[in-house]
């Protein structure tokens, strides 16, 4: 298998696409998912802000790019046979950073942060460089206004390469490396101008879950999930699923909006989480179920099913010695799986009962809502924690290890029943300050905010924003919220435009803001 590099037309094939990494080549393929933004405001040391400095900043960048990349062998591969039914990585010999490092200077008289938001929306609805090209699905764009203290930094990816986890170990490791270039050392080994010629020996990726650990199936659990995915649709009496929203996948367009939450409110929120039982991700749950039950009829949707989409770092052996990436919870590929979540309709039914009589627009939770939000969203942690304690027995990863073709099972999976209304898919915390996660002595209040030690004269994140392109055969709307550590919150979400209205997306996005500002105000 070990032939020589592509110097010529040969290629060396590293390792088989993994379960996770052929299900998402799949989606790709068939136009079902496009990219995924994980973007990052980085304050800029004063040093290198000024039009004079531009040169050096433009080279500090370049260099931490080089360091992460070589930090995260994900980073560094490329795709063969992607059409067939098992994918391959190969190693390459070089990188293109010209590929991979755009720069965008933005008008002074420009609205920066309207500019940010449509650059993210184009992106997340951009494809990628045909895959035989040989150059690694992944970008940063930097946005740069005049001689501003910050700058925003998106990274979209192709999401074979790695998942949203490993998007964030992304941005913390490139903030680690712009820091550590603060004495504008910009040599390195292999970077001749925009070329970086890769080592010759071949990297180490991160292994697959189901190579690195067994993935225990109870039988009744797979007989269940077989008997939901074969049997006919006129035995299908479950009125949990999203039948209110059929499954269109043409023309294709992401729908996407965002907000932002302060850290004000969300260190009130947060209180208020953990007062009953619950967590953000917990709390998001039960807060999309009352706006979909608000705005949706009993009659159309009875009941309802989420999704939560968990991390299995968690699960993985502690990281090869020679692994560059150092620890298992610093691997940048794909390791997410899903927790499915029902809502049944005598509690969607005693939910309804309960919203106000004139449901409009701009209504307030009331008491009797807050203590039913408060009890859905404890039993959806519930039923996360369960599921972490359950490691890696009745996985989906596990269930998918009997699909033998992939693109053939999402065709598939499009022409059926909608089965999930939403899902939340939660990055967690980011940890924008690189200071704290190099010194074991390091503690920072989570209030600390500009503080001189925090932006100082070094790099340091702002705030950060999560968001994926629609996702043809998934939930109706997805959630992804993000947070900085002392800092505040992003909540986006995204559907498809051609199968879910945009008036009731946008509605539901604003009972969520709108509920989470009532909470943080009144906890």
């Amino acid at each position: 298998m070990a032939n020589r590099l592509n110097h010529g037309t040969e290629t060396m094939v590293l390792r088989k696409f993994g379960i996770n990494e052929t299900y998402q080549l799949a989606m790709y393929l068939l136009d079902q998912y496009r990219g995924t933004i994980l973007s990052c405001r980085y304050a800029v040391p004063p040093r290198l802000a000024p039009a004079e400095s531009r040169t050096q900043l433009e080279e500090a960048v370049k260099v931490a790019v080089v360091d992460t990349v070589m930090r995260h062998p994900m980073l560094q591969v490329g795709v063969k046979d992607a059409t067939s039914k098992t994918p391959l990585w190969i190693q390459l010999e070089s990188l293109d950073l010209t590929q991979h490092i755009k720069w965008l200077h933005i008008g002074e008289h420009d609205d920066f942060e309207q500019k940010v938001q449509e650059t993210f929306r184009v992106q997340l609805d951009d494809r990628f460089p045909d895959l035989s090209i040989k150059q690694p699905g992944w970008k940063i764009t930097v946005m740069r206004q005049g001689n501003a203290p910050t700058m925003e930094v998106l990274l979209t990816w192709n999401h074979p390469h790695f998942d949203g986890a490993g998007a964030k170990v992304f941005h913390e490791d490139f903030l680690e490396m712009l820091n550590n270039d603060e004495n504008g050392a910009f040599e390195r080994t292999g970077l001749d101008g925009d070329i970086l010629r890769l080592p010759q020996a071949p990297p180490l990726l991160p292994t697959p879950i189901e190579s690195l650990k067994s993935l225990p199936l109870d039988l009744r659990y797979l007989a269940k999930i077989f008997w939901e995915e074969t049997r006919p649709r006129f035995l299908n009496r479950d009125v949990s699923q999203a039948a209110w929203c059929p499954i269109r996948s043409s023309p294709y367009k992401t729908q996407f909006r965002t907000f932002f939450v302060d850290n004000a409110s969300l260190l009130a929120i947060l209180a208020l989480c953990r007062q009953n039982k619950t967590t953000i991700t917990g709390l998001l749950n039960g807060l999309a179920l009352i706006a979909f039950s608000s705005h949706l009829d009993s009659t159309v949707a009875p009941a309802f099913q989420s999704s939560t989409i968990v991390d299995h770092h968690r699960n993985l052996p502690p990281a090869p010695p020679d692994a560059p990436w150092v620890r298992s919870d610093r691997a940048v590929s794909n390791y997410v799986t899903q927790l499915l979540h029902r809502f049944d309709t005598e509690l969607v039914a005693r939910i309804r009962s309960k919203l106000p009589a004139d449901a409009r627009e701009g209504r307030d939770l009331s008491t009797d809502l807050r203590r039913e939000l408060w009890a859905v969203s404890a039993q959806n942690r519930l039923e996360i924690v369960r599921k972490l304690e359950a490691g890696l027995r009745n996985d989906l990863v596990g269930v998918f290890k009997y699909v033998t073709d992939w693109q053939q099972t999402m065709r598939d999976m499009a022409k059926k029943t909608r089965q999930l209304s939403w899902l939340v898919t939660n990055l967690g915390v980011l940890d924008g300050n690189t200071s704290t996660r190099l010194s074991t002595t390091a503690t920072r209040s989570p209030t600390d905010g500009d503080t001189k030690s925090d932006v100082g004269q070094g790099w340091s994140i702002r705030r950060a924003q999560f968001g994926l392109s629609a996702e043809i055969p998934a939930a109706a709307i997805e959630f992804a919220p993000v947070s900085v550590a002392g800092r505040g919150m992003c909540v986006s979400a995204n559907w498809p435009d051609c199968a879910l209205d945009t008036m009731l997306g946008e509605r539901i996005m604003a009972d969520l803001e709108r509920w989470l500002a009532q909470l943080a105000s009144q906890s």
